[in-house]
This record gives structure tokens, C-alpha cells and sequence, in this order.
């Protein structure tokens, strides 16, 4: 029976290798909404299999790395991940937003994963992430309308007045487009009107520290 790392590198080579036999085939995925593609993934197409893993891999890699400095347990976290759904794939249940499914449960797999490293006592610099470390370039400054893009530095450092759940709620509405259902959705919230409040208090904050 092959070992959990060798599973891993299995399914890094099986990636690459069905991307290259296969790239008409995953470039079709791009004209299939999101629903279409995790259907299609679920009865068995390796070609949904390997546009998902490559689509999402990176960003992924990019939203894990608000929890953990430890890149190591990332990609072994992403590779597990993607492992569980490709074994479970008949019995998961459909989705219109891949990217929010994957966040989902890429967060509680990478937060228990250094619950048990911290049982363990193992270096504590690298379970000190879940802090959400957000910074907003000029190109976020579109979105943020009310704020002038001289004020960009005093931003960035307005942000670490905020609560963890502050700037996470920030993370997911500017830097990931997330709708306030979403934002519900992956922060265990009670209702859209939770994270509606929850932003609005953050940028409350933001503001009051820029005046």
C-alpha cells in the first residue's frame, strides 16, 4: 500500500502528466460554469480533475499561507486535500462555487493539521500565521473608492489595528471578490447580515485610524 507522501507525488506526476495528454480537452472546462465542471469531475473526467487541481492550486497555496508560515505543510495539506476529493469524488455534494468548496476545506484541513503539530510542540513560529497579514496595492485602491491612494501606506497600517476576523473578513471581500453569502458561508457566520456588519465595523475601524 503506498504511503501518504508517495500518494502525494503520485498525484503531482498524474496532474502533469493528464494536463499535457489532455490540454484540449481541460481548456473546454473554461466555457462550463462552475457547477458543470465539479459534475463532471464527480463522474470520473480526469480532465475536470486536472483543470480544478490546476485552477486553484496557487490561490490555494496563496489563502493557506494566512494560517501557517510552514510551506511544507501547505502543499502537503492542498495534496491531501485534492487526494480526499478524487477518492470521495462520487459521494461530494455539488457546488456553483468550486473555489468556495476548496477554501472551505483547504481552512479546516490546514487549522487541524497545526492543532496536532502544536500538541507536539513543534517550532511555534510557524503556527503563528492565522493572523491574516494583508497589505492593499493602488490596484485595490479602485475598490476602495473612498480612500486616496496617498493614504495607501497609512492603509496598510491601519489594517493591524484590526481583529484577526476583521482582516479576514477584508481578505475575503477584497482580495478574493467574495459576496457576503460566501464570506457567511466560510466563516461559520449566522447570516449574510453577520458578515455585512463584520465588514462594515472593520472598515469602520480603517477609517477612524486614517482620520
Amino acid at each position: 500500500m503506498l504511503q501518504k507522501d508517495q500518494h502525494r507525488e503520485v498525484l503531482s506526476v498524474e496532474v502533469e502528466e493528464n494536463a499535457l495528454v489532455t490540454h484540449g480537452d481541460t481548456k473546454s472546462f473554461e466555457a462550463k460554469n462552475e457547477l458543470e465542471i465539479w459534475k463532471e469531475f464527480k463522474k470520473g473526467n480526469e480532465s475536470a480533475f486536472t483543470h480544478i487541481y490546476r485552477t486553484y492550486f496557487s490561490s490555494l497555496f496563496r489563502y493557506s499561507s494566512q494560517f501557517t508560515h510552514d510551506k511544507e505543510l501547505i502543499k502537503d495539506s492542498i495534496q491531501d486535500l485534492f487526494i480526499e476529493l478524487r477518492k470521495n469524488r462520487k459521494n461530494l455534494s455539488d457546488t456553483d462555487s468550486i473555489k468556495l468548496y476548496l477554501f472551505k476545506s483547504i481552512r479546516r484541513k490546514v487549522i487541524a493539521s497545526k492543532e496536532r503539530i502544536r500538541k507536539n510542540l513543534v517550532d511555534r513560529e510557524l503556527l503563528d500565521g492565522y493572523n491574516f497579514k494583508i497589505t492593499f496595492s493602488i490596484e485595490h485602491l479602485t475598490i476602495l473608492r473612498q480612500i486616496k491612494e496617498e493614504k495607501l501606506s497609512r492603509l496598510n497600517l491601519a489594517i493591524e489595528k484590526l481583529t484577526r476576523r476583521q482582516k479576514e473578513v477584508i481578505y475575503y471581500f477584497y482580495h478574493e471578490n467574495m459576496s457576503y453569502d460566501e464570506v457567511k458561508s466560510i466563516m461559520d457566520l449566522k447570516s449574510t447580515k453577520s458578515a455585512r456588519n463584520l465588514l462594515y465595523k472593520a472598515l469602520h475601524v480603517l477609517k477612524s485610524e486614517m482620520t
